[in-house]
């Protein structure tokens, strides 16, 4: 299908989307917030094989390195849909994911603390 001819782009197109989400413009944050819901649907139902490393690398570094609240969440409901949807793979990701979501446990949004509560907890769930 084309998303799965998009696969190898994944990280790309979402690194552009995080950066618009929380743009000055509304129109340009409404293009970016569906166009995210649109992507990550395609991650998730997509069959095809995808690398989790550049993926994961955009949203550790949006996570730290930005202080709007539309970003952080876009970022882990990301980090919440790949734990779900490939839980042995994202094993070798959890300890530098640890070390970014419990920095994100200080955030000031009350949100953010607690969508970063439920990514703990998924992953405290492990493959049981």
């Amino acid at each position: 299908s084309g998303g799965d001819a998009l696969l190898p782009h994944h990280s790309e197109v979402l690194d552009a989307i995080l950066y618009c989400i929380s743009d000055s413009e509304e129109q340009i944050c409404i293009v970016a917030e569906r166009t995210n819901a649109n992507l990550i649907s395609l991650v998730r139902d997509t069959k095809g094989d995808f690398q989790l490393a550049p993926l994961l690398e955009t949203l550790t570094d949006k996570l730290m390195t930005k202080d709007d609240v539309p970003t952080k969440m876009a970022s882990l409901r990301w980090i919440n849909m790949l734990l779900e949807k490939r839980r042995g793979d994202m094993t070798e990701f959890v300890p530098k994911l640890l070390k970014v979501l419990l920095k994100t446990l200080s955030d000031t949004s009350d949100s953010v603390v607690l969508f970063t509560l439920q990514v703990l907890a998924r992953i405290s769930l492990g493959d049981s």
